[in-house]
C-alpha cells in the first residue's frame, strides 16, 4: 500500500447503532423506519426460534415478512439463491442475523435489491457488522475476495441478552480482534497510509480517538466482561466491551486500516491447526508480533501478555495448536504474511523480521506463563 499523495480525510460508518438487552423484541419498530417488506436471513442455529419470534411480532400488521435459513457459506451461488428466494417479496429491508457469513450474505442481498441493510450479530466476536463489505468464499471455503458497497449497513442492532449467553470464547476472540485496532491505527497514521473509505483517504481525528478508546475499554473492562459472559450475565462492563468489539473496532478498522497483526492472522493459516482458530484468536497473537517488530515499549507488551493470559487469548505456539512448529513452518508463515498489510508499517518489513518477531512472541509467551 502506497503512502497517500493528498491530505483529504474521510470517514465511514453505519447510519445507526442500537445495543441493549432484549432489543430483538423491538424489531418491528426498527425495521418500520426503512419499509414494510422485510426479508430475514437467519443463521441455521437460530432459525426456528427467531423465525417464530418475528412471525409473532409482525402478526396482524401491514408488514410482509419472509424468513429464510442461511445455507452456511458466503458464496456467489448462496447470494443468488437468497436473492431469488426474496424475489416475490422485493424487500424494502434485508435483515441478516447470525455470524459473519450470514451477515455478509445479507449485505449482498440487500445491495442486489437496493434495500436497507439491518445487521444483527449473535456474538461479539468480530468488528465485521459495522463494515460496508462482504468477504466472498468458494463452496470449499477458500477466500476469493471481497464485495464492497457504496454504504455501510443502515442499522447494526445487538441484543446483549443473546450475546451474553453465547459461548465466552466468542467474546474473548472479539477482544483479541479489537485489541489490534489501535496498534494498527497507529502504524497507519505514522506511515500516512489510506484507510478503507472508498478509494482510501487520510484517517480522521475521530478514527484515531475511537481506536484508542477501543483499546482502553477492553484493557480496563475486559476481565470483568469475561467473567460476566462466563456466568451469562449482561453487566455494564459486558455492554461496554461488546460495544468496543463491535462498533469501536469496526469504526477504527474502516477509518484507519489494518497492519501487521492482521498480516500474521492471514499468514498463519498456512499451518492447518491455526486455520481452525477463530479470527480474533490469531489476530491477538499477531498484535504481539507486530509490537515486537515495531520495537514497542516493554510496558505495552507486558500489559497485553498479562491480559491475554487472564482471558485465554493465545501467547505461545502451544496455545495456537502448533507446539511442534519448526523454523521452516514459521518462515512459511512469515513469508505468507507479507502478502497482506506489512507494507503500511512506517518502515520496511522483511520476512526475516517477521520470523524473528513470531519466534520471540512465543518465547516471551512461555516465560510469562511461569
Amino acid at each position: 500500500m502506497s503512502m497517500l499523495s493528498h491530505t483529504t480525510r474521510a470517514w465511514g460508518s453505519p447510519s445507526r447503532y442500537v445495543q441493549g438487552r432484549d432489543e430483538l423484541s423491538n424489531m418491528k419498530k426498527h425495521t418500520d423506519i426503512y419499509g414494510k417488506k422485510v426479508f430475514f436471513l437467519i443463521d441455521a442455529f437460530f432459525y426456528d426460534s427467531f423465525a417464530a419470534k418475528f412471525s409473532a411480532l409482525y402478526a396482524g400488521s401491514e408488514n410482509e415478512i419472509l424468513c429464510e435459513k442461511f445455507g452456511g457459506q458466503t458464496t456467489e451461488a448462496e447470494i443468488l439463491r437468497c436473492t431469488d428466494v426474496a424475489a416475490d417479496l422485493t424487500p424494502d429491508v434485508v435483515v441478516g442475523i447470525g455470524g459473519g457469513k450470514t451477515m455478509d450474505t445479507a449485505k449482498a442481498v440487500a445491495d442486489n435489491y437496493g434495500a436497507a441493510t439491518v445487521i444483527i450479530p449473535t456474538t461479539a466476536s468480530t468488528d465485521a457488522p459495522a463494515m460496508g463489505l462482504s468477504v466472498i468464499y468458494t463452496e470449499e471455503g477458500e477466500h476469493i475476495g471481497a464485495r464492497h458497497y457504496k454504504k455501510n449497513p443502515d442499522l447494526v442492532l445487538l441484543d446483549t441478552e443473546v450475546i451474553a449467553k453465547a459461548p465466552v470464547r466468542f467474546l474473548v476472540a472479539g477482544m483479541g480482534d479489537a485489541l489490534a485496532t489501535f496498534p494498527e491505527c497507529r502504524a497507519n497514521e505514522q506511515s500516512f497510509s489510506p484507510n478503507y473509505v472508498n478509494s482510501g483517504y487520510r484517517q480522521t481525528v475521530a478514527g484515531y480517538v475511537i481506536s484508542q478508546a477501543c483499546h482502553e475499554v477492553i484493557l480496563s473492562k475486559g476481565v470483568s466482561a469475561y467473567h460476566s459472559a462466563k456466568l451469562g450475565l449482561c453487566t455494564p462492563d459486558l455492554e461496554d466491551v461488546v460495544e468496543a468489539n463491535t462498533l469501536l473496532s469496526g469504526l477504527g478498522v474502516q477509518n484507519t486500516s489494518c497492519a501487521g497483526a492482521h498480516s500474521i492472522a492471514e499468514g498463519i493459516t498456512v499451518l492447518p491447526p491455526c486455520a481452525r482458530l477463530l479470527h480474533g484468536e490469531v489476530v491477538a497473537f499477531g498484535v504481539l508480533v507486530q509490537l515486537i517488530v515495531e520495537g514497542a515499549e516493554s510496558e505495552e507488551l507486558d500489559q497485553l501478555y498479562t491480559f491475554f493470559n487472564t482471558v485465554g487469548l493465545p501467547t505461545t505456539f502451544e496455545d495456537l495448536g502448533i507446539p511442534d512448529a519448526t523454523e521452516a513452518d514459521i518462515m512459511a508463515v512469515a513469508e505468507a504474511s507479507m502478502r497482506s498489510y506489512w507494507d503500511v508499517e512506517p518502515f520496511p518489513v522483511t520476512p526475516r523480521m517477521v520470523f524473528d518477531g513470531i519466534m520471540l512472541a512465543n518465547t516471551l509467551g512461555k516465560l510469562k506463563k511461569n
